[in-house]
């Protein structure tokens, strides 16, 4: 399998290339929000040291949200631009799934400021996704497990059930829980 995983909803850019069993990987610099010029050159120089060209493709995983507005959209951009030209086919994924991918039943959490949370709720096969205040979340007393920093190997697991299942999309699509703070 040859594919490629793209993160770019968070401060640190993530690059993933999957060249069979061999794992190429760029984390990016923690807060530096340099994703739109870092995201080609990083893909380019990850092709070149797996030895894959971008033609070879046959997946293209994106981290679809939940994340920063601009970064879900260059990510969503540069992977929907690389599976038109390459044939790819699209995984989507969500940094709150990838999070908690290892646990039957959790609770993960990504700070979006002031108190509040993006959540995903795992009990079982049920996933509910969900944006809430701190105080929203008291009574769920499953693990939380909150973000803090990029962890490539869950990203890949994560794409790789998703593969495995086929689950596929025609187009990379943006996943927004809630509206910007411009649009509210």
């Amino acid at each position: 399998m040859k594919a490629i995983i793209i993160d770019s909803t968070a401060s640190e850019l993530t690059l993933i290339v999957l060249n069979g069993e061999k794992e190429h990987i760029y984390v990016g610099n923690q807060g530096a929000r340099r994703h739109t010029s870092e995201i080609l050159t990083q893909l380019d120089v990850l092709l070149a040291e797996s030895g894959v060209k971008a033609r070879e493709l046959d997946y293209v995983g994106v981290v679809v949200g939940p994340g920063s507005f601009t970064g879900i959209r260059i990510g969503t951009s540069t992977a929907n631009a690389i599976a038109m030209a390459s044939g790819a086919k699209i995984v989507e994924l969500t940094e709150l799934e990838a999070m908690i991918c290892d646990r039957d039943s959790a609770l993960a959490m990504i700070d979006c400021k002031h108190d509040n949370y993006y959540c995903l709720l795992k009990s079982g096969d049920t996933l509910e996704y969900m944006a809430k205040n701190i105080s929203e979340l008291s009574d769920i007393t499953l693990e939380r497990v909150i973000y803090s920093e990029p962890i490539p190997q869950k990203l890949i697991a994560t794409f790789l059930r998703k593969v495995e299942s086929q689950t596929f999309s025609a187009v990379a699509k943006p996943y927004y829980m809630k509206k910007s703070s411009a649009e509210a």
